[in-house]
């Protein structure tokens, strides 16, 4: 018995699917990110308090972080829905998706064929975590940033 005998093709289009939730944070913290430019512009035309400013630049790079964890999970996505497609000869299918990473440099060559659909799974969700620590950031920066200009 394999790694991959008990993985069914539901589980992987489930796992995708799920994914997709990643998206839609994602428009949160564009969102998010746009606010805290057009709070710095205001800052630095009007209010000019570096308070303001200071906070309004960290947000918006928390924001590229974020963005760049939602391009991981995008890629990540992509690579299970093939793997669900694939789900018939998954075994072959996983070996063929880590010579093609392990070719693009984008897995170290000891990392190819060691790694169970559930550790990948396992990796996935904590780039998904991150990604939505650092949008609670960005709220809780935005929000330290709205009160601020509100009370000060």
């Amino acid at each position: 018995m394999t790694q991959t005998d008990n993985i069914t093709k539901t589980r992987l289009v489930t796992f995708s699917s799920f994914l997709l939730i990643s998206q839609r944070l994602d428009i949160l913290s564009l969102s998010l990110s746009l606010m805290a430019l057009f709070f710095w512009l205001l800052a630095s035309w009007s209010i000019g308090n570096l308070y303001v400013i200071i906070l309004c630049l960290i947000t918006f790079f928390i924001g590229l972080i974020s963005k760049y964890y939602a391009l991981r999970i995008a890629f990540d996505r992509k690579l299970f829905e093939y793997l669900a497609s694939q789900s018939d000869r998954l075994p072959e299918a996983i070996t063929e998706l880590d010579d093609a990473l392990g070719q693009l440099n984008l897995i170290k060559a000891n990392q190819q064929n060691e790694r169970s659909i559930h550790e990948r799974e396992n990796g996935t969700m904590k780039l998904f975590k991150k990604q939505i620590a650092y949008i609670i950031l960005q709220l809780g920066l935005l929000t330290a940033l709205a009160l601020g200009v509100l009370f000060f």
